[in-house]
């Protein structure tokens, strides 16, 4: 297949770029090229999602599959909002105004399980949409800009609401290591020490990157678009501190020393009980999801020692 991935060299749009590389043609659409990856599959095109012209440029052709994962989550930016507006929402329509010129088999869109707004309870793709804050609601005008194209052209769709991914970043000079396990790994290295800003009973749902990549993997080979859209999680929540544990584990195993954990006592927020239901897709995917969070936490030490 020929594959568009925009934001290809992002956290987890690398993933499935190496995922993707040895049985298809990739394309990775980017702002800038900061890694030069070298594949006989592999090429580059630069362009802003934000501006129409540059997508207009650099999608030259047809491709078979466009997965678009380019996104702002950045949200303790300044101007965020306007920002996230403009990334996540209006730079998804540009692109399915680009795609529209030269065609596309199907478009595969990474959204956010934060349409929801819900952080307790049982999450399903017939929960009312409610988010509450800009990156499920931009992600959420994304999808009706998609539904939208589907409706007036016949894009072939599907749309992935995605729980909490994780992994070690491909790169060292990653700018998501504000994420979870990301952070509480780099804590650990650096101080020596992992400070919770809550009492971290909150509960959420993290799906191994790996999962994900053989996930699209499998949509990519059915023999219809799904024209849909589904929860894309692990199904199995853990606890900030169950994560914790993990990552005292993993720094335990690599460098024979105990991390010091502080929580802020002072939060007296309850316990969550969150489940992010993947029945839907399950439907159309055999996959069997795995923890790995133990063994990615060891990965991150070794690129953060590397």
């Amino acid at each position: 297949m020929n594959i568009l991935v925009t934001g290809g060299l992002g956290n987890l749009g690398s993933w499935l770029v190496n995922g993707l590389l040895d049985k298809h043609t990739v394309t990775v659409l980017a702002r800038n090229e900061r890694h030069v990856i070298s594949h006989r599959n592999y090429r580059f095109v630069q362009a802003d999602i934000t501006q129409q012209e540059q997508l207009n440029q650099a999608i030259d052709c047809y491709y078979d599959v466009c997965i678009h994962t380019a996104s702002y989550n950045e949200h303790f930016q300044l101007n965020y909002a306007k920002d996230a507006l403009l990334i996540n929402s209006l730079g998804t329509e540009f692109i399915c105004q680009a795609l529209a010129r030269h065609g596309v088999g199907q478009l595969v869109y990474f959204s956010t399980f934060h349409v929801y707004g819900k952080s307790n309870g049982i999450v399903e793709e017939s929960t009312p949409v409610n988010p509450i804050n800009d990156y499920g609601l931009t992600h959420y005008f994304a999808e009706k800009y998609i539904e939208k194209h589907h409706r007036l052209s016949g894009l072939n769709y599907a749309i992935l609401r995605l729980s909490n991914s994780y992994g070690c970043p491909t790169f060292k000079d990653s700018d998501k290591w504000y994420l979870a396990l990301n952070d509480l790994c780099h804590q650990a290295f650096q101080l020596q020490q992992i400070q919770l800003k809550s009492n971290g009973l909150a509960t959420r749902d993290f799906i191994w990157m790996g999962d994900v990549v053989e996930v699209v993997c499998q949509l990519l080979r059915l023999s219809q678009p799904l024209n849909d859209t589904f929860n894309l999680s692990s199904g199995v929540s853990y606890s900030l501190n169950q994560l914790v544990d993990r990552v005292q584990s993993a720094y335990w195993q690599e460098f024979g020393k105990k991390v010091k954990v502080t929580v802020n006592q002072l939060d007296k927020t309850p316990a969550t009980n969150l489940f992010v239901s993947n029945e839907k897709l399950s439907a159309h995917i055999n996959h069997k999801y795995h923890d790995k969070i133990t063994s990615e936490a060891k990965k991150i030490f070794q690129l953060l020692v590397s």
